[in-house]
């Protein structure tokens, strides 16, 4: 065999779809971050079922990257995975809103602590009283927040609690993110 029909043979292999779904979209990561965006914008109301063909069709991909996708969401609290009957977002009654904000207010304590206790201080990011912004784009930037908090006070664990409970309020109740975020500017 000579050198240019191994070079032919090889690119066309490459060239063919290495497995039996012709689906090409993407990664389940993606279809996470894309799906969990539209749940934070409303685009899925609290309590919505959402099946496993909507998103399969929505995101041209397999099944098994929708239920990546599904179980990625579930980790983050965004939804409820239940066996043969797809997944719901998360409703009012599974995360009322006054006991996310009870529970906000002593992580918040407790993080302001940590910071004292590192001798850092909360160097506000976020733009003041109501944004603009699409809710999944100001919930990216509560999130960025909430990280650069963890690396100063040193407790990752808290402010990943915190980041999960601004998810909540986020999709249970959008129109009191505004409180979250003026929470991480005083």
């Amino acid at each position: 065999m000579t050198r240019k029909t191994t070079k032919a043979r090889t690119q066309h292999q490459t060239t063919k779809p290495s497995d039996a779904s012709s689906k090409s979209g993407a990664g389940p990561a993606v279809v996470a971050d894309e799906l969990r965006a539209l749940i934070v914008d409303g685009s899925f109301k609290a309590g919505a079922r959402i099946t496993e063909r909507a998103v399969t069709e929505r995101f041209d991909c397999t099944s098994a990257t929708t239920r990546e996708a599904f179980h990625l969401l579930e980790k983050q609290g965004a939804i409820i995975v239940s066996a043969r009957r797809g997944a719901r977002v998360i409703a009012e009654a599974y995360a009322p809103p006054e006991e996310l904000f009870i529970v906000w207010d002593r992580l918040r304590w407790l993080l302001g602590e940590e910071l004292r206790r590192h001798d850092a201080s909360i160097q506000p990011s976020l733009p003041e009283g109501k944004s603009k912004k699409q809710p999944s784009d100001r919930l990216k930037q509560i999130e960025a927040q909430l990280e650069r908090l963890g690396a100063s006070s040193g407790n990752i664990r808290l402010v990943r609690a915190m980041a999960r409970i601004a998810l909540h309020v986020a999709i249970v109740a959008p129109e009191r993110l505004v409180e979250i975020e003026e929470s991480l500017s005083r």
